[in-house]
């Protein structure tokens, strides 16, 4: 073979042994003799064997869990946080060149401003302020990471493991607090019960007062106007012997209609004609007053 035929399949051999295949979501990029050259977006690439070498980072997000770390509160409580981020490389170059051990970095970071926000919070206020926390930890991550070639997407606290004697604690607070709403609430239906037993009694001893006072007062109207007929009558008798024998007959008469009315008890005088005289003095008197 001709030295131009060899030539042709060095040549070849070169190329097929500096080509790169870079798949979607990972960004290559080309080093010449250890120093950075150029990016190698997805697809075919080609390199110079010997020369240049490939380097290939992911660009698709990715979750980072950290490792159990105890923290403490305000309140020397030690809980152990459950945390994660998510970050995504945006500039391969700065990630492979500007950071070492870029997420052991990040993690370093968190548990930092972690331990420093929650010393300020009491357990009850840190578990309740979950998202204030997240917010400072991704602002502190996006100042400190802005030229490391990657972006913080997401951090969050996913929970406090408590120690178990905290638990124990918790769980007997809750269990008071229980017993505590319960008996509120049975000693406030007992007081409302109380308050209606109280408001049917006097009801009911108002009703009664009136129509005690009702049967006093038709009474006394049936016996006035008892009275008032048997005078009218005794009037009318003139003035001979029939007088006595016509109050005696209305007496009589108005007294029964007044035992059929509502009294329960209905005095009677030894002597019928006591009433006759009665009524005569009565007229008597309005005589000499008139």
């Amino acid at each position: 073979m001709s030295a131009i035929a060899w030539l042709i399949i060095v040549i070849i051999v070169l190329l097929l042994l500096g080509l790169r295949i870079v798949q979607q979501g990972t960004m290559g990029v080309v080093v010449r003799f250890g120093r950075y050259s150029r990016p190698a977006p997805p697809g075919i690439a080609v390199i110079i064997p010997l020369v240049e070498r490939m380097l290939r980072i992911s660009t698709r997000s990715q979750t980072v869990q950290l490792p159990a770390s105890p923290v403490l509160t305000a309140d020397n409580v030690s809980p152990v946080i459950d945390a994660y981020f998510v970050y995504r490389v945006v500039d391969p170059r700065a990630f492979l060149f500007e950071i070492l051990n870029p997420v052991d970095t990040v993690q370093a970071i968190m548990f930092s401003t972690i331990r420093r926000v929650i010393a300020e919070m009491h357990l009850s206020e840190a578990m309740a302020a979950r998202d204030r926390i997240d917010a400072e930890l991704r602002h502190e991550l996006d100042e400190k990471t802005a030229g490391w070639g990657f972006k913080v997407e997401q951090v969050a606290i996913r929970d406090f493991q408590l120690p178990n004697e905290m638990k124990a604690a918790m769980e007997q607070q809750k269990i008071a607090d229980s017993q505590r709403h319960a008996a509120i609430n049975r000693a406030e239906g007992e007081k409302q019960s109380a308050i209606l037993a109280a408001e049917g009694q006097r009801a009911a001893a108002i009703a009664q007062a009136e129509g005690e006072a009702q049967a006093i007062l038709n009474v006394a109207n049936a016996q006035a106007k008892a009275i008032t007929q048997v005078y009218g009558a005794y009037l009318a008798a003139g003035s001979d012997g029939s007088r006595e024998s016509v109050l005696t007959i209305r007496a009589l008469e108005t007294l029964e209609r007044v035992a059929n009315g509502q009294a329960t008890t209905i005095l009677l005088p030894n002597n019928l004609a006591g009433i006759a005289g009665t009524l005569a003095a009565l007229t008597e008197i309005g005589k000499n007053a008139s």
